[in-house]
């Protein structure tokens, strides 16, 4: 900001600003997804190419003598940080806050209203629904620019930006699949499997039955080498066929 120049100052001290005024750890938390309250709660904020989804926990808070007023008084609490994390992370579009859920309609609107309150303060133009019976609340935010984490993060290219990836058991019994097909022609002599090293170990020693019926079957011999160098999800099958 040009206009705010004269107010910027020079840092001298030995240790980086970021570490020195514990920055860092705040910058960190931007990305995560779970972000404690301070009552015992947690808030899960998870973004998707349809939506932002916030789930509201009450984890440790259990200070109220009932669940309701424990409920009222965690999602209470939320109503600040939500609006928070919307401004730190810059997340706009759809919006869905999935609260504890609470059967007083008056604990309803006040959250309504106490979400309300605390979004005044974004610069980006926001509108809120009610709380439907499921406890869900559902609002926009005005999309201004992409969210931080787009614009510092990129999607994994092992998992696709899913978050998940196959287990060792699906992949390996995946590659028995693709060594059946792989071994059709009577001409094949002998088949390489290279994978992960956790995946090679899972076929050796819990599918062995099943790679010496490939091999008696298709009279092929088989070998599995681990690469440490490959990823999970990836596999690759080296061929050799007879010679006349």
């Amino acid at each position: 900001a040009p206009k705010q120049k004269n107010i910027v100052k020079h840092f001298k001290g030995e240790k980086p600003i970021f570490t020195k005024y514990q920055l860092e750890d705040q910058i960190a938390s931007i990305y995560k997804k779970d972000v404690t309250l301070k009552s015992g709660g947690f808030l899960v904020v998870e973004q998707t190419e349809a939506l932002v989804s916030i789930d509201v926990n009450s984890g440790k808070s259990t200070k109220k003598k009932n669940i309701e007023e424990t409920a009222f008084h965690t999602n209470l609490e939320a109503c600040e940080e939500v609006a928070r994390q919307l401004r730190l992370r810059d997340m706009g579009g759809l919006i869905v806050v999935d609260f504890i859920d609470m059967k007083d309609r008056r604990h309803k609107a006040e959250i309504t209203k106490t979400l309300k309150k605390h979004l005044k303060s974004d610069k980006a133009k926001t509108k809120v629904g009610g709380i439907t019976k499921f406890g869900l609340l559902e609002m926009t935010r005005q999309r201004i620019r992409y969210s931080i984490t787009f614009g510092s993060h990129e999607t994994c290219k092992y998992c696709n930006g899913r978050g998940q990836i196959p287990s060792v058991e699906t992949q390996g019994l995946a590659f028995l699949r693709q060594l059946n097909l792989r071994t059709l022609k009577p001409e094949i002599k002998e088949a390489t499997g290279f994978l992960p090293p956790d995946v090679a170990s899972y076929l050796l020693n819990k599918k062995r039955d099943e790679l010496m019926q490939i091999e008696f079957k298709k009279k092929v011999s088989i070998t599995i080498e681990g690469d440490p160098n490959m990823v999970s999800g990836q596999s690759h099958v080296v061929i050799n066929t007879k010679t006349n």
